[in-house]
């Protein structure tokens, strides 16, 4: 009974719906994302999750909803969150990656991606992250 009862709460944890774009404050659509961003003069940041990655769900519940990474994305990007599987088709294919999950920091001038984060990241190694993204958004700018 035990084995069952411990199957059962990890399959809860496996497969628990991720949050939503709408959760978060991001996006789900990405060329609207990128229409904004292009207005507003911020880089996309694009991130591919999938529905039955728990890294991609401890990422979400860990890293994004951080009151200091949230604050940081809502003032200098634009975000938007994608599902690799479900939204397959409604970003651009170059970003379809394998590797969940990814963010990809994006030029809204081009659509070429000049930064990426791989795998779940902690909140005070991807608030690094946001800042070298700036940075180099910055730089491009020049």
């Amino acid at each position: 009974m035990r084995v069952i009862s411990l199957l059962f709460v990890l399959m809860l944890t496996l497969f628990a719906s991720p949050q939503t774009a709408q959760e978060l404050g991001y996006h789900s659509d990405y060329q609207e994302a990128l229409a904004l961003a292009k207005k507003e003069k911020k880089p996309v940041m694009l991130v591919v999750v999938t529905s039955y990655c728990p890294w991609c769900r401890k990422f979400e519940q860990k890293t994004l909803s951080s009151e200091t990474i949230a604050s940081t994305v809502k003032s200098k990007f634009v975000a938007v969150i994608v599902d690799r599987n479900k939204d397959a088709g409604t970003f651009p294919k170059e970003f379809q990656t394998p590797r969940i999950p990814t963010v990809f920091f994006i030029d809204p001038k081009d659509g070429t991606e000049f930064w990426e984060t791989i795998g779940y990241v902690k909140k005070s190694e991807f608030a690094d992250a946001l800042k070298e993204a700036e940075t180099l958004f910055k730089n491009r700018a020049k």
